[in-house]
């Protein structure tokens, strides 16, 4: 669902705010309601949750197939999760410990 993808940037870049939250329980159903409760973006956050890769990436299916924009907050600044959760169908990542211009560098160089 690219369309979706694609308005989350354009609001973003407008500087128009949006509205969403962050999953951090691995049930399918508790991201399928907030999906469905008009939730722009769910961000699927690994950094601060016990969820595994694969709880992400059904999670990720879920929060698109209901019409919200799947985001991820890795672990870490990792080029192989990066490329998982990418490939996995997030439309965006949010990456932690950037302080410097070369951690920043080195994750968007992983995308």
């Amino acid at each position: 669902m690219e369309g979706m993808e694609l308005l989350l940037r354009r609001r973003l870049l407008l500087d128009r705010p949006t509205i969403g939250s962050w999953l951090t329980l691995a049930d399918p159903a508790v991201a399928e309601i907030m999906a469905a409760t008009g939730f722009e973006w769910l961000v699927v956050d690994l950094e601060h949750s016990l969820l595994t890769m694969e709880t992400a990436g059904e999670l990720i299916r879920v929060i698109e197939l209901c019409g919200a924009s799947p985001l991820v907050r890795l672990t870490s600044n990792d080029s192989d999760q990066i490329k998982r959760v990418m490939d996995g169908g997030a439309h965006g990542i949010i990456v932690p410990m950037v302080l410097s211009a070369d951690d920043a560098a080195k994750a968007v160089a992983a995308t």
